[in-house]
């Protein structure tokens, strides 16, 4: 942790399951569910994803 806090810009402590709810937020669904080995996308959708997904406005 306090190499990680030196050598980058990073300002505030992280813990490991901080590290995999934010690659299951930062990319797809499906890719998140099979990278955190998870058999059904809805296990990753409850317990990891933290950022509401993107939706494009109809008009």
């Amino acid at each position: 942790m306090d190499k990680a806090l030196k050598e980058t810009s990073l300002q505030e402590r992280f813990q490991e399951r901080d590290l995999r709810a934010k690659t299951a937020s930062d990319m797809p669904l499906e890719l998140a569910s099979a990278l955190l080995g998870h058999a059904d996308p809805r296990i990753t959708q409850k317990l990891y994803r933290r950022r509401p997904d993107v939706v494009k406005p109809l008009k």
